[in-house]
């Protein structure tokens, strides 16, 4: 049996937390609430090593293992909820309802049919989750969205007032009245809903973008600024509308200089035609010092009373998925401006560069140390890798188009990687499993390969073909870390992945994030995104991440960082796929001897891979 007790940092019971237990040859194993202690026990387990996964909105998610030996154990973990920086600790004392699983694959369907446009059977499935769980959040949220469909609004607007009565931190409910109240010409309104939708989700660039937006129309120019900004940092290379709103902010403030270097890198990073337009008229109004007013009039024609523009646009450029409901028009052929919708079903974790993960305020980072050593640290992981062995677990999903696993197998292999370097400048990884490097042995012979090998991105031969930046010092666990945010840079090949499709072979490039040790330097995890899809496979999406930890081989005295887990998602040639990878048992061939990994503070779910091939 396992306890999990949930306190604010006052040491006051939370009633309100999700509380999810997995484990990694299993899968999910159960969710519950904390309800009346604040407490969640989770009973009848078998003798295995189990991650608890605490969620409480405006707190940080907190991960911790947990291992139960023999059969009758009880453990007891407290967990000790962190706020997000600027959350109001008041609002979130009773966190939002959680829908039970029946209402929630009614709420999945909904979703997926609200996103394809189809009204009619979206409503059906929304009717029979309000049935089950009416004083939801979500449910009251997507009846919005509904509405919104249907040209609506007062009904969509209804809703989602209802949704934050119920839970005041609801921050897509306060988006979207946000975006209503814009639309309306209520800009004081739009900028109290805006705010506390940042307060809500205080990393997400979305809400930071809107409340720029809501500033700039409301000639508020600094504080346009400010937000706009904000945006730019977290977002990166996603929020080019932030950029193009940043640069309408300094022409208001008659910055024309900076006016011009934000519209210059919104071009260069923009690939919607009408957002290109709109800006190279802006940039050129910019450059005629001599008619003071162009660029103002400018700014004004492009923000309008809804706050038209790219600020509107979806920042989702090539997105195979259909317009979400909050696109379509409604009123004077005017669109609501994006109320960003949950993600489908949740089946794949939020793109990298949705939100930046919070840091510590005033810690400066030394980039190039952290550079120069953790490159040592990928030369050593190189040689260590090519003398061991392991078993691997893999557990794969076929995530069907409501987000819900249609099919679900587990495999396990004898595993051996050889990482060398065949020429200078380039390495090769190659993976044997069962003895094996066919693709008979993965399911629907799709392999997933180059699993813990992504830390090469950090190696001199590699570095410098990324763009990177420290954003700052942050806990991961109980170790502080450099938090790194990389991108594959558009002069140099991507060398790092690539699908091979029959005889034909496509490079990806990646962006992402590593987590890197502040007093060893080595990489403890890392995740990725695409740079951008790959039309020509069907390339939709791909999310990895890994995370690695000491392994302690005794009679050498040796310690070698390997990964631990790994996870994969993809939606590739019309299929999503999630998998799983878990390494364990790992063996020095030198002395054959089983080894552990030592216990972390938590087993976060990651993983990686090297492409899917056919």
């Amino acid at each position: 049996m396992i306890t999990i007790r949930v306190q604010l940092p006052d040491r006051s019971t939370y009633d309100n937390a999700v509380v999810n237990l997995s484990s990694f040859t299993a899968g999910m194993i159960a969710t519950q609430m904390t309800v009346g202690r604040g407490e969640a026990t989770f009973q009848g387990l078998a003798s295995a090593r189990y991650n608890v996964e605490v969620i409480a909105p405006g707190f940080e998610t907190v991960n911790e293992a947990v291992e139960i030996r023999t059969n009758g154990d009880h453990e007891l973990i407290t967990v000790v909820l962190k706020p997000l920086p600027g959350t109001d600790i008041s609002l979130t004392r009773s966190g939002p309802p959680v829908l039970a699983p029946g209402a929630q694959k009614e709420l999945n369907k909904a979703i997926e049919a609200l996103r394809a446009n189809k009204s009619d059977e979206a409503k059906k499935y929304l009717d029979k989750a309000f049935h089950s769980a009416p004083a939801n959040p979500d449910v009251n949220y997507f009846l919005g969205m509904y509405y919104v469909q249907l040209k609506d609004l007062a009904h969509a607007e209804e809703y989602w007032k209802k949704a934050i009565q119920i839970y005041p931190l609801h921050a897509y409910s306060l988006s979207a009245l946000g975006s209503l109240a814009l639309q309306n010409k209520q800009y004081e309104e739009a900028i109290t809903y805006y705010k506390r939708a940042t307060q809500a989700s205080s990393s997400s660039w979305r809400y930071e973008a809107q409340l720029s937006q809501a500033y700039l129309v409301h000639k508020e120019c600094s504080e346009a600024e400010k937000h706009a900004k904000r945006a730019v940092e977290i977002g990166k290379d996603r929020a080019a509308a932030a950029q193009f709103i940043l640069a309408k902010a300094y022409i208001c403030e008659s910055k024309r200089s900076e006016a011009e270097q934000a519209l210059s890198k919104f071009i260069a990073e923009s690939v919607d035609p009408a957002d290109l337009t709109a800006a190279h008229q802006l940039l050129e109004a910019v450059k005629r010092p001599a008619d003071s007013d162009a660029a103002a009039n400018a700014v004004n024609a492009s923000t309008g009373a809804a706050g038209g523009g790219p600020a509107e646009h979806s920042a989702h450029a090539g997105d195979p998925l259909p317009p979400s409901p909050e696109e379509v028009a409604v009123g004077n052929s005017m669109p609501l401006a994006r109320a960003d919708l949950l993600p489908p079903s949740k089946w794949m974790p939020p793109d990298i560069d949705e939100s930046m993960p919070p840091v510590e305020p005033g810690a400066s980072c030394p980039m190039q140390q952290i550079s120069d050593q953790t490159a040592k640290r990928v030369e050593a992981f190189i040689d260590g890798v090519n003398r061991i062995s392991a078993t691997e677990t893999l557990d794969h999903e076929v995530i069907d188009r409501f987000g819900l696993t249609a099919k679900h197998e587990t495999r396990r292999f004898s595993y051996v990687e050889s990482l060398s370097e065949v020429k200078p400048g380039m390495y090769r990884v190659e993976e044997y499993r069962d003895g094996t490097m066919g693709l008979d042995v993965f399911p629907e012979r799709l392999a997933s390969l180059g699993l813990g090998s992504m830390v090469l991105i950090f190696h001199p031969v590699y570095r410098d073909e990324y763009e990177m930046t420290c954003e700052g010092l942050t806990h991961w666990h109980d170790r502080k870390v450099w938090q790194i945010h990389f991108r594959q840079r558009k002069d140099k090949p991507a060398r790092m992945r690539e699908y091979n499709v029959g005889k034909n072979v496509y490079s990806v490039g990646l962006r992402g994030r590593a987590w890197i040790a502040a007093d060893t330097f080595q990489i403890v995890s890392i995740e990725t995104d695409l740079v951008a899809p790959v039309p020509q496979i069907r390339l939709a999406a791909e999310h990895i991440a890994i995370d690695y930890e000491p392994v302690q081989f005794r009679k050498k005295h040796e310690e070698l960082w390997l990964p631990q887990n790994a996870e994969l998602f993809f939606d590739f040639n019309g299929r999503r796929i999630h998998r799983r990878h878990h390494f364990d048992d790992y063996r020095l061939f030198s002395v054959d001897e089983n080894q552990k990994i030592s216990a972390p503070p938590s087993e976060a779910k990651l993983d990686s891979t090297q492409p899917p091939s056919e």
